[in-house]
């Protein structure tokens, strides 16, 4: 399926379930055909209630936030010069009837929609506009709205621009006893639909297609709606040559499609780009937004983009599943719903039938609108996904409170950890446009079930060899390396795994043990650097060389430890010697000590054997002895 067959389909599902026009779970709209909206920035918008009698009875300003929907025409949707009035909603110049080009273009404009249907809503607009001195008599009725609080209405007063402001319109008691505004009138929306309808029937220029994408009669769109801004997904036939050459000889020879198909299309990816639940920024111009077949906004707040807490241990999970094969349905389908709430706010909307969507759409020029990307998969196969990445990618928190919990970094967080270099105490990324590639590169990555990409694997056990290079991220960047390398390693928990021979391994737990022994002398509001930190891009490179200079600068720090008269430095001493003695007798056991094969740079692996030992350093029996450096990730 394409985007644009998706977006048609997403909208058509919109109107069979009554959903076009009304707010949904984030108070979104997905407007009606040939409409547009605007929100209000406390000063761009006035609405004026209208009696029957077109008496002007209130003027106000829409509060900041507030989002007005308005019938549009095909010029007046994407005017940037020239006379293309709205058929309702509009600025005061065309608005105000002054006598110039745009009221008269304006007024003339209702009138012909008049003339078509006598729609007495429209009518009671229309009458009062046609009345002299109306925005002496907005200008006064939002003063006296304003009575009593002279400073607040000098301040209204001086920040209205009443040449741009926009006019919408509701009327007094229109339905009973209920004031209607343009933007609740349903009824007005299917009227003017039919009136746009009869304007396309009666056309001569207007060519009757049968749609490419609908499959169904219709009239070729020549102007689609712009997307982001002035920015077009689809370019208009009447376009440049460099829209269509090399794939056509001539402009009609490229897709045709249908105006009603056009509108459904960029309403839908609109109301995508603003949803609360639907978009998510990725930097610069560019957006992905995601959404369910059956759960257009987004109402599960389902975001792939998140950190997230592993669920009931997806790896004890998976051990019952093994164990226990006559409730394997069972405990699946449990695990696969823990993932999936993990990713969500607890609720699930969406049914397992339901398929899928992800795209990326970003605004490369002011003219257009790119779609980089485009995914559907069935949420069966999204839940299956989810459940893989979890259980390949996770690591255990480092706090007391989350040390035996498990932890999935969001997509983001590796980009930083990655490629970030540290400033004021953060990981950032000079250039955002290769911050948006990558962060789309994982995040697609995610949700197509497919591995990290091999060069975040590579940047990552890189970066861990060059501690110094992160002061205050350091944790960070340790935690997003042991998630996303876990598995690569061959690596089942984060405990201390005393058979583990490999070289890198070993050579790690020393490098942790030599830290701890240091670390265990310094007193409160006495730490600093240890020596293991300060040489650990040198250990690193050639682990044989200096864990021999270390061993040596620990002498002094294993006698104050040794003589103290402290029972836990004391402990922290033997504790320490006895694991140095351990990893060292295994290296000895297991390697040629004198071999240059022994000495050369350490792999990945290195920081699973640092992290385990340290770990267990702050464990167990040394449980009161408590690090200076903890994060929690969650």
């Amino acid at each position: 399926m394409s985007l644009l067959t998706a977006l048609l389909d997403s909208y058509d599902y919109a109107l069979e379930h009554d959903m076009v026009g009304k707010p949904d779970h984030f108070g979104n709209i997905l407007l009606p055909m040939y409409y547009n909206s605007m929100k209000s920035n406390g000063k761009n918008i006035i609405e004026l209630l209208l009696s029957k009698e077109s008496v002007l009875l209130e003027a106000r300003v829409l509060p900041e936030g507030e989002t007005i929907q308005f019938p549009v025409t095909e010029d007046s949707v994407a005017r940037s010069s020239g006379v293309a009035p709205h058929p309702l909603v509009d600025s005061a110049s065309y608005v105000i009837q002054d006598g110039e080009k745009r009221s008269a273009a304006y007024m003339e404009q209702m009138e012909n929609w008049l003339a078509y249907d006598a729609n007495d809503y429209v009518k009671i607009i229309r009458d009062f506009l046609k009345k002299p001195g109306m925005l002496d008599a907005v200008k006064k009725r939002l003063k006296d709205s304003e009575e009593g609080e002279e400073e607040k209405a000098k301040k209204s007063a001086a920040s209205i621009d009443f040449e741009k402001v926009f006019f919408t319109f509701s009327i007094e008691n229109y339905e009973g006893m209920k004031n209607v505004s343009v933007s609740e009138n349903a009824a007005l929306q299917g009227r003017y639909k039919a009136y746009v309808e009869y304007l396309n029937a009666n056309d001569p220029e207007k060519e009757k297609i049968t749609c490419n994408l609908s499959g169904k009669e219709d009239y070729l769109c020549i102007k689609h709606q712009p997307l982001m801004g002035t920015a077009r997904l689809v370019s208009q036939i009447t376009a440049n040559d460099e829209n269509y050459r090399g794939r056509f000889t001539t402009a009609d020879q490229s897709i045709k499609i249908g105006m009603e198909t056009s509108q459904k299309i960029h309403l839908m990816a609109k109301y995508l780009l603003s949803g609360q639940g639907t978009r998510r920024w990725l930097g610069e111009q560019a957006n992905m937004v995601s959404w369910f077949s059956d759960d257009l906004s987004n109402a599960a707040e389902f975001n792939p983009t998140k950190s997230t807490e592993v669920a009931s241990s997806v790896k004890n999970r998976l051990l019952a599943l093994k164990q226990e094969k006559s409730d394997a349905s069972m405990i699946a389908d449990a695990m696969t719903e823990d993932i999936v709430k993990s990713f969500t706010s607890g609720k699930r909307m969406f049914s397992d039938v339901a398929t899928y969507y992800i795209a990326i759409f970003d605004k490369i020029s002011n003219g257009r609108v790119a779609a980089k990307y485009f995914r559907s998969l069935s949420a069966s196969r999204l839940k299956e996904n989810l459940v893989a990445w979890q259980e390949k990618y996770h690591w255990w928190g480092f706090s007391n409170e989350n040390r035996d919990k498990e932890f999935t970094p969001s997509p983001r967080r590796m980009v930083l950890a990655a490629y970030g270099v540290e400033r004021d105490g953060m990981l950032e990324i000079s250039k955002n446009d290769f911050l948006k590639n990558q962060y789309q590169s994982i995040v697609t990555a995610l949700v197509e079930g497919r591995a990290v990409p091999r060069n975040f694997e590579k940047a990552l056990a890189v970066n861990i060899r060059h501690r110094q290079n992160y002061d205050k991220t350091w944790m960070e960047v340790m935690f997003c390396a042991l998630a996303v390398l876990k598995d690569k390693g061959g690596i089942k928990d984060a405990m201390l795994n005393r058979e583990n021979t490999d070289r890198s391994y070993l050579f790690g737990r020393l490098l942790a043990s030599f830290e701890y022994l240091e670390k265990s002398t310094f007193s409160k509001g006495d730490e600093r650097s240890t020596n293991a930190e300060k040489m650990w891009t040198s250990y690193t490179n050639h682990p044989a060389t200096m864990m021999l200079r270390l061993r040596n600068l620990m002498i002094p720090y294993e006698r104050k430890l040794e003589r103290s008269d402290e029972a836990l430095k004391r402990m922290a001493y033997f504790n320490a010697m006895r694991e140095i003695r351990e990893a060292t007798n295994m290296l000895h056991e297991s390697y040629d000590m004198d071999s240059v094969e022994v000495n050369r740079p350490l792999d990945y692996g290195f920081i699973f054997g640092y992290e385990a030992q340290r770990q267990a350093f702050y464990s167990g029996k040394n449980k009161e002895v408590k690090e200076t450096e903890e994060v929690d990730h969650d």
